[in-house]
This record gives C-alpha cells, structure tokens and sequence, in this order.
C-alpha cells in the first residue's frame, strides 16, 4: 500500500490490478490521481461514481475498464476552456455537451465524465478517502445506490446489460448499508416504480443466500 493512501481504497486498486490479458493492463492508481489533481487544480467540485465506488462500499469484487466522474456543468467549463487534458495528460475522446470522455494515455484507462443536471445531487455530502495523500471525493453509498435504482425504471434508456448491472451494484449496496433502504423508499426522486423495485431488491436479500444446491432426487 501507497503511503498516505486509505486502506479501504488502496485493498480496491489491488484488487483493479487483478487483470488476466496483457493489452487490458491497466493503472488505476495513476489515473485516479491525474483526475483529482485536475479537478482540484481548477477547483471544480466532483464525485467519482461507477465501479470504483462501487468496490469501496461492497465486499465483492467489481471490476471495471474506467473511472466514472459527475460534476457540475458551469464549473467544469473552466476546464474545457483551459484546454489542459494534455498537461495532466489525458486526451480528449469526445465531448457530447453533457457526456465527456477522456483517455488517460499512461494508465490506459478511460474517464467517462458527467455534467448532466439530473446527477447534480451526486456531488451531495461525498465520501473522502486518500491517495497518495490527496483526498479523493467518491459519491456516498445512498446517492449511489440512489443513482442505480434510478436506471431501474422501465423509461430509463438502459443497455440490458448495463441494467442487470447497476441492480447487481444495488443489491450490494443495500446489503452493505442496509440503513440507507428506509431514505431511498422515501425520497423525492423516488417513484411507485422504484419504490417495487427497491422492496423486491430487499427481499431478495431478507431471503438469504446459499451455495448449496438443490434436492434434484426423485422420491423413491
């Protein structure tokens, strides 16, 4: 472990590093680094979302290709017109208005940034881990979970696979922090739809898990 990094988030980059083919090795570490020292910087607030956060709230491995970013759109127009990917070196993929992503060349791994309104609560009361000694602002376990049960609505355009795995990364959420089921049934933001979604989640759960399997046999 990196001195002056928190334990919970250096045991997640070890585990990030677990990559099985040589052309996807990857350096989270440095590209984590890279994103809060712009941000910080140029004094843009931000959150990192995704399965980073994921992995630092949940016990099970979650891997992922990239580094998931929310901010706020004025402030990061300091940033676009800066025009400084190049120096904290990153280069720009594309910019979509509301959606920018970046490459950060040395670690390999791509920065998918979101600056759309609708995620503005994310940035919400954040988690603070360090790296490296820099504090590293990660979106709280209930806006996150939030987040995820919010792609659960049958409106939300959503990849299917995409979908199975934002209600994976809520099951794990709310089996970590079971104490954030209550607030999430009754936020604002909260519709009938979620609210089936979210009670089914935490039956789900209630129910237990087992690896053993079933009585296949046939009575004789």
């Amino acid at each position: 472990m990196s001195a002056g990094t928190s334990p919970r988030l250096a045991a997640v980059l070890s585990r990030e590093n677990f990559v099985l083919r040589d052309d996807l090795q990857q350096d989270k570490r440095a590209t984590l680094r890279a994103v809060v020292k712009i941000f910080t910087d140029f004094q843009v607030p931000y959150v990192i979302t995704g399965g980073l956060a994921v992995q630092l709230y949940n016990v099970e491995m979650r891997p992922t290709n990239d580094v998931d970013v929310v901010s706020l759109r004025d402030p990061f127009k300091r940033l676009k017109e800066a025009n400084a990917w190049g120096a904290y070196g990153f280069e720009l993929v594309f910019d979509h208005r509301r959606h920018i992503k970046l490459k950060h060349v040395a670690g390999n791994v791509e920065v998918d940034i979101n600056v759309d309104t609708r995620f503005a609560r994310l940035l919400e009361e954040p988690t603070t881990e360090l790296i490296d000694g820099r504090e590293v602002r990660f979106c709280s376990p209930f806006k996150l979970a939030l987040a995820k049960l919010r792609t659960q609505r049958s409106d939300w355009p959503r990849n299917p696979l995409k979908r199975r795995q934002d209600y994976t990364d809520l099951l794990g959420l709310l089996s970590a922090h079971p104490e954030i089921a209550a607030p999430l049934r009754t936020d604002p933001l909260t519709t009938d739809e979620m609210r089936q979604v979210l009670d089914g989640a935490c039956r789900e759960l209630a129910g237990g898990m087992s690896d053993e399997l079933p009585d296949d046999s046939v009575p004789g």
